[in-house]
């Protein structure tokens, strides 16, 4: 297989091109590779003509500059410093110049030389070592057309040819170096915009790998994650699911992908609770409960928490907090049990000792700082022991509860406080009320206990179930003794009423 000249030089540029990093050097060796080529063409040319006439002086030079040029070549090809090169052929072109002006003669082959040393000569070297050189050339040539001492042997020019010969040079130099300078502007704008173009092409390629690796980072978290994730447009239909909401609901994914998610929400929920899609849609962050409907028809109870992560969707998490929800509630009760048990009297249900204590305190500051009354009644069930020795301790139960419902009932106000205060006494706590109003209150309570009609034979002052009260206020002026003293107060004035007679106020 034939390989002509222009493809194995092809082919030699494009192995050069991959070791070579610099594409300034690059473009000048591309440049010195056709100036090579045309020379040693056109030297060889010359070279022959020179030969076949006698001039082998001139064909020495000539071959001695196309030399240059071939090992130039390959010494630039293979890594040497391409600037010494390039230094050393531009010169030996310059002796070329400068002999076939010395030699003169009719064919006026020097202008060729003249014609394309001053491009050889800003292609190779650049424009400002360029300029320096033609300079000195144009300088010698001058010299050599002007001079009063002239070379012996050289060939005489008239004064309008030298003139025209260096006008001619320094134009060619001239255009040749504001091209060059314009190359050099044009390559080192588009060596910016390339390195601009790199930089944005690297940058881009960063910010592809950072979407990448947050990509598989968000797929790993969405297939992966505890909770449920459901994807919606903003008219709620659902998009895209992750395999634990549809573990969690029971359905395939044919079965959600394409549903409204509104389908899923208890009817309540929505009543109670409508859809927050244009909330979501405008950048808030939601928590919820919501409860779903499964598969098989129930419903789990889910918080569900949701926002917008672009102009077209929402994602919603959704943990199931039914199993939760429950424990709570639990708690909550068993909570409220041991409320009732700590405040509350088991037997009557109404408030204990120790719940009336408490209030006591709180009601008796409250009373102090708003300058009002406090009142407070001591009841006593009469003859209580006989009664249970007679009817039994069932029947005495059943009495302390029928006695608790009947004077609870007696007040309404929500600050007012009726306890069980120990056996078979009770206390009534009535907050901004003066002595009057505490014995209307009491005496309400007697006949009402008398109208209940609880059989007691034991008794001594009645046939039915009566009870004592004793009254204390605490005005106050009072105010400033302990608390205490109007509980004693009461005391004294229930031990008055059973001194005189039971069935009574004091």
């Amino acid at each position: 297989m034939k390989l002509h000249l222009p493809d194995m030089i092809a082919a030699l540029l494009v192995k050069r091109r991959k070791e070579i990093a610099d594409p300034d050097a690059e473009s000048r060796f591309l440049q010195y590779t056709v100036i090579s080529c045309a020379g040693v063409l056109a030297m060889v040319a010359f070279g022959l003509v020179s030969l076949f006439r006698g001039e082998y002086l001139l064909f020495l030079v000539i071959s001695t500059s196309a030399v240059g040029l071939v090992v130039g070549w390959l010494l630039v090809f293979h890594g040497s410093t391409g600037i010494l090169v390039y230094r050393g052929n531009v010169f030996l072109f310059y002796v070329l110049l400068y002999y076939v002006t010395y030699l003169g003669g009719e064919d006026h082959s020097k202008i060729l030389w003249v014609n394309i040393s001053p491009l050889i000569t800003f292609f190779l070297l650049g424009r400002k070592e360029g300029l320096i050189w033609v300079c000195i050339m144009w300088l010698s040539l001058a010299a050599y057309f002007f001079s009063p001492l002239k070379l012996p042997g050289g060939h005489d020019y008239g004064f309008t040819f030298a003139v025209r010969y260096l006008v001619s040079f320094m134009v060619i130099s001239v255009i040749t170096y504001f091209y060059e300078n314009f190359r050099h502007i044009y390559r080192t704008d588009l060596e910016k915009k390339n390195a601009m173009l790199l930089a944005e092409i690297q940058e881009r390629q960063k910010m592809e790998a950072s979407l990448r690796e947050s990509e598989e980072r968000y797929r790993a978290i969405y297939h992966h994650a505890a909770e449920g994730i459901l994807l919606i447009n903003f008219q709620g239909y659902i998009v895209e699911c992750n395999p634990q909401i549809l573990a969690m609901l029971g359905y395939q994914q044919p079965d959600v992908v394409g549903r409204n998610i509104f389908t899923l929400f208890h009817p309540e929920d929505l009543e109670k609770l409508p859809p927050q899609i244009e909330k979501l849609r405008s950048g808030e962050v939601l928590f919820i409960e919501r409860r779903m409907r499964t598969a098989s028809g129930i419903y789990l109870l889910c918080e569900q928490s949701g926002k917008k992560i672009n102009e077209d969707l929402i994602i919603l998490l959704y943990r199931d907090i039914t199993e939760r929800k429950i424990a709570e509630l639990a708690l909550e009760r068993a909570n409220e049990a041991l409320d009732r048990l700590a405040h509350f009297d088991g037997l009557t249900q109404i408030a204990n000792r120790r719940m009336f204590d408490r209030t006591l305190k709180n009601e008796y500051l409250r009373m102090k700082r708003e300058r009002k009354n406090l009142g407070l009644i001591l009841a006593d069930i009469d003859f209580f022991k006989q009664f249970n020795d007679i009817y039994g301790h069932q029947a005495g139960d059943d009495c302390l509860k029928n006695v608790a419902s009947s004077l609870s009932s007696v007040v309404h106000r929500p600050a007012d406080l009726v306890a069980r205060y120990g056996g078979e006494e009770f206390v009534i706590l009535l907050p901004d009320t003066d002595e009057t109003g505490c014995r209307r209150i009491a005496e309400k309570m007697r006949l009402k206990i008398e109208s209940l009609g609880i059989r007691h034979e034991g008794s001594k002052v009645h046939s039915v179930v009566t009870m004592s009260f004793g009254v204390g206020v605490a005005s106050p002026g009072d105010l400033d003794t302990p608390c205490e003293a109007v509980v004693g107060a009461a005391d004294k004035a229930l031990y008055l009423a059973k001194e005189g007679g039971r069935n009574r106020v004091r």
